[in-house]
């Protein structure tokens, strides 16, 4: 059966949204998260219709809804350690949004926000900046050299 225009619409919307959760965004970028607003009032206008697809692929596109309304709800949060842990429980698509695709695009987004989310850790426990320089209150130790 033919993919209805709704259909169509939502898969390239959520392939957009994917995309721009892969790249790195302003923190006041507002669109991503209007974007994935606008995918749950579609999907539900598709779960709505009387010509909907087979519900596997239903529930495959509210899996990847899912997953972006978690993840911008998991950038949200102030710690690193707390954006690290809901990103744990956050869970990627299983298949491709589209036929060019070999990995779907949430389990990218999700490795790549995990890795992020990692390194934000890092950072903070270390006591240091994004460059990898110790902050400017940390006190720089000179090694002691002993006389031979």
């Amino acid at each position: 059966m033919a993919a209805s225009r709704l259909e169509l619409n939502l898969v390239r919307l959520l392939c957009r949204c994917e995309a721009m959760a892969a790249e790195k965004r302003d923190p006041e970028e507002w669109r991503l998260e209007k974007y994935v607003g606008a995918l749950e009032d579609m999907l539900q206008a598709l779960k709505a219709q009387a010509s909907k697809p087979a519900s596997e692929v239903i529930n495959e596109y509210s899996r990847k809804v899912d997953f972006l309304k978690g993840m911008l709800q998991a950038e949200k949060l102030t710690s690193a350690s707390e954006k690290a842990l809901a990103n744990q429980f956050l869970a990627p698509g299983r298949v491709p949004t589209t036929a060019r695709e070999r990995v779907p695009a949430t389990k990218t987004v999700h490795l790549q926000s995990r890795a992020r989310y990692t390194s934000e850790m890092r950072n903070e426990l270390l006591g240091t900046d994004s460059a990898g320089e110790p902050k400017l209150d940390v006190r720089k130790r000179i090694p002691c050299h002993t006389p031979s």
